[in-house]
C-alpha cells in the first residue's frame, strides 16, 4: 500500500495550475484586439488579480482528486483512478476556458452555464464549431495528453518518510487550505466574478476572469436578488419615471401590417464601414436612429427585448429562467387581442435556440422553421435555408395570411460559420473579418425581399423595422467598447407615409414595442417602465448588463454599477468613446438604482406590471 505524497501532489496541483495560467493568457491573445486599449501597467495588474481566480478554478476543477489524494493508504489502481480524475477534471476546466476564446469573441461576455440551456442547438453544431475551431479543439486534446504524459509520478522513497497516522493531521490542514482557496480567501463570501471588474479599463476585467470559474459560479443561480435601495417598489417606480416621457404621441395609424427584420449580427459598424449599400439607401428614406443599442449580446437576448421590451438585465435570457412562466404582455399577444394575424419566420431547425417555443408562449399563432421549408435542398448544411431563399418564401407566405398581419423574419446567414451559396460566392466585398462578406450577402437579400415585396397589395400599408439581434466580431478599436459593442442599427420605414420623430435620440430594442402600439395607436393599461416610443417626446434611455454590472445610458451620461461601486462617464459625440467624469448628475444612479429594483422584485414577484406610477 501507497502513503500520501505530499510533495507529489503539491507537483501535480502546481502544474495544473500553470496550464490555468497560460490558457488565461491565450483567452487575452485571442481577443487582443479586445484588450488592446488598456495600459501596459493596467494589463499586468489585471493579470496578477486573475491568478486568484485561475487558482481557485484549479482547485474547483481538481477538488475530487486532491480529496482522494489525502486518503492516507492506496492501491495501485487506486492511483490510475485518481490520474484519470485528474486529467479528466482539468481537461473540462481547460476546455471551458479555450472554447471561450472564441465563445467570448461572439457573445462579447463570459461563459456561462446558460450555454446549456440551448440544448440541442450546442449538440447539433458541436461537430461543425469543433471542425470549423479544430486549432482549440487541438488545443485541449493536447493539453490533456500533455498533462497525462508529464504527470508527476510519487517516488516511494519518498512516500515512506510521513506515517499513516502523522498524515491525517496534516491532510485535514490541507483541506482547511484548499477550501480557502475555493473561496478566493478568508472574505466571508466567496469570490465573485464581478470582483474582476475593478480596473479604470473596464475591459481588464474579462481578462482577469477565468472563464472556467464564471461558468462553475453560473451555476445555481437562484434568480434575480432583491433589491431594496428603496423603502417600497412603488418609491423606486416613482424614481424611475421622474425624469421619463412614456405617453404615447397624439397620432397613429390604426390597422397597418408590421413586419420586423431582425439581421443576424448586424453592428452599426459594418453599415458605417460601407459594407450595406442597401440598408443604407433604406435608411435614408426612413426613420433611422443613429444611437440606437441591442439590450443584449446573444440572440436569445433579443427577441424579449424586442417583442416584450425585456431587456437582458438578469443575466440569462428570461424564457431560460424561473421567470418563464411569469405574466408577460408582448407585442404579439396585444396584437393579436387587436385583430392581427401573427407569425414567426426562421429558416432554422425547429427547436433552435427554443425560438418556437418562446414565439408561441408570447401569443405567435404560427412558427415558421427550416422544416416547413418547401425545398429541403436549399439547407445550407449548417443552421437552415440561405437568406434570400427565405425570405422570398416569407414574402410569398405573407401573401396568405389575412390583413392585418404582424410578422417577425429572423434571418440566419450572417452566423457563424457565414454561409453562402456558391452562385454568390465571390460577389460580395471579403473585408478584414469572416463575417464581413456574410454581411453583403445579407444586406444583397434585404435588398431582392424589398424589390419582391414592393410589388405586393399589402405592401403600402405595412410598416417595416430593421435592427439587429447583437453585434458580433467588431474590427475597429473605437467600437470596441461598452458602447460599441451594443450598437446596432434601427430603421423604421413605411412606403405609404413620412414617418417623423426626434431621430437624435438614444434608442434600444426595447423601445419597439412601445412604439408599434403608438403608430397603431393601441392603447395598453399593461405596461414595462423600459422602453419608451420613438414617436414620443421621451429623450431615450439604453439600459444593459454585462460582466461588470448594470449600466445605464442617459444622452451623452452614462453610469456603470455593480452593486457596490458606481462609475460614472461621459460619451463622445461618437457615442463609441467614453471619459470617467466626477461631473454628473446622481439622478441617474438614482434611476439605475430604481430599475434595478423595479426588475429584481417584480420578477420575484410577478408583479412587474401590476406596478403603477
Amino acid at each position: 500500500m501507497r502513503k500520501v505524497d505530499y510533495l507529489v501532489l503539491f507537483k501535480r496541483l502546481a502544474l495544473a495550475f500553470g496550464l490555468f495560467v497560460l490558457s488565461r493568457l491565450g483567452f487575452y491573445f485571442y481577443n487582443y484586439s479586445y484588450f488592446e486599449a488598456a495600459a501596459l501597467d493596467e494589463t499586468m495588474w489585471a493579470f496578477i488579480v486573475g491568478l486568484r481566480f485561475d487558482l481557485a478554478t484549479m482547485l474547483i476543477a481538481n477538488l475530487i482528486f486532491i480529496l482522494g489524494s489525502l486518503v492516507p493508504l492506496r492501491s495501485g489502481a487506486y492511483e490510475k483512478v485518481l490520474k484519470l480524475l485528474y486529467v479528466g477534471g482539468n481537461t473540462l476546466f481547460l476546455g471551458f476556458i479555450v472554447g471561450d476564446y472564441e465563445f467570448f469573441a461572439f457573445n462579447g461576455k463570459k461563459l456561462t452555464y446558460d450555454l446549456f440551456l440551448m440544448g440541442g442547438d450546442v449538440q447539433d453544431q458541436s461537430f461543425q464549431l469543433i471542425f470549423n475551431y479544430w486549432y482549440l479543439s487541438l488545443l485541449v486534446v493536447g493539453s490533456s495528453i500533455f498533462l497525462w504524459r508529464f504527470y508527476p509520478v510519487a517516488e516511494q522513497t519518498l512516500s515512506k518518510k510521513i506515517a499513516w497516522y502523522k498524515s491525517i493531521g496534516i491532510s485535514l490542514v490541507l483541506f482547511v487550505l484548499t477550501a480557502i482557496g475555493v473561496r478566493g480567501g478568508l472574505q466571508l463570501r466567496s469570490i465573485s466574478p464581478k470582483e474582476a471588474f475593478v480596473f479604470k479599463t473596464y475591459e481588464l476585467g474579462n481578462f482577469a476572469l477565468n472563464s472556467a470559474y464564471s461558468m462553475v459560479r453560473s451555476f445555481g443561480n437562484e434568480g434575480a436578488p432583491v433589491s431594496r435601495f428603496f423603502a417600497s417598489d412603488e418609491e423606486a417606480l416613482r424614481t424611475l419615471v421622474k425624469n421619463r416621457k412614456f405617453d404615447a404621441s397624439d397620432w397613429g395609424v390604426p390597422g397597418q401590417n408590421v413586419v420586423i427584420l431582425i439581421v443576424e449580427s448586424l453592428s452599426q459598424e459594418y453599415v458605417d464601414k460601407g459594407l450595406t449599400p442597401f440598408i443604407s439607401e433604406l435608411a435614408q428614406k426612413s426613420l433611422y436612429f443613429p444611437k440606437n443599442f441591442a439590450n443584449g449580446r446573444r440572440s436569445m437576448e433579443a427577441l424579449p427585448s424586442i417583442m416584450a421590451s425585456f431587456p437582458s438585465i438578469i443575466g440569462t435570457p428570461i424564457y431560460q429562467t424561473q421567470y418563464q412562466s411569469n405574466q408577460f404582455h408582448p407585442l404579439p399577444r396585444i396584437l393579436k387581442q387587436n385583430g392581427y394575424a401573427t407569425s414567426f419566420f426562421h429558416g432554422g431547425k425547429r427547436g433552435t435556440m427554443d425560438f418556437d417555443a418562446y414565439c408561441y408562449s408570447i401569443g405567435f399563432d404560427e412558427y415558421n422553421a427550416l422544416e416547413d421549408y418547401p425545398d429541403q435542398s436549399h439547407f445550407d448544411g449548417h443552421w437552415g435555408v440561405y437568406d434570400h431563399l427565405y425570405l422570398s418564401y416569407v414574402a410569398d407566405k405573407l401573401d396568405s395570411y389575412k390583413k392585418p398581419f404582424f410578422a417577425g423574419i429572423f434571418t440566419l446567414s450572417s452566423h457563424q460559420p457565414y454561409s453562402i451559396p456558391e452562385s454568390l460566392k465571390g460577389r460580395f466585398p471579403k473585408g478584414s473579418l469572416p463575417i464581413h462578406e456574410s454581411i453583403g450577402y445579407a444586406d444583397y437579400s434585404l435588398r431582392a425581399f424589398f424589390e419582391k415585396v414592393k410589388n405586393k397589395p399589402w405592401y403600402k400599408d405595412t410598416l417595416f423595422i430593421v435592427t439587429a439581434d447583437h453585434t458580433q466580431k467588431l474590427e475597429s478599436s473605437k467600437f470596441q467598447s461598452i458602447l460599441g459593442r451594443y450598437r446596432v442599427p434601427l430603421i423604421f420605414f413605411h412606403p405609404g407615409m413620412e414617418l417623423k420623430a426626434k431621430q437624435e435620440r438614444v434608442t434600444q430594442h426595447a423601445d419597439i414595442l412601445p412604439s408599434v402600439l403608438d403608430f397603431l395607436n393601441i392603447s395598453y393599461a399593461q405596461r414595462l417602465y423600459y422602453g419608451s416610443s420613438v414617436f414620443g417626446d421621451d429623450d431615450g434611455r439604453m439600459l444593459n448588463l454585462n460582466s461588470g454590472g448594470h449600466f445605464l445610458l442617459r444622452g451623452r451620461e452614462l453610469v456603470s454599477f455593480d452593486g457596490n461601486r458606481p462609475k460614472f462617464f461621459s460619451v463622445g459625440e461618437d457615442y463609441l468613446s467614453l471619459s470617467p467624469t466626477q461631473d454628473f448628475d446622481s439622478d441617474l444612479l438614482e434611476e439605475l438604482k430604481a430599475l434595478i429594483q423595479y426588475t429584481n422584485n417584480g420578477l420575484r414577484n410577478n408583479n412587474i406590471y401590476q406596478l403603477k406610477h
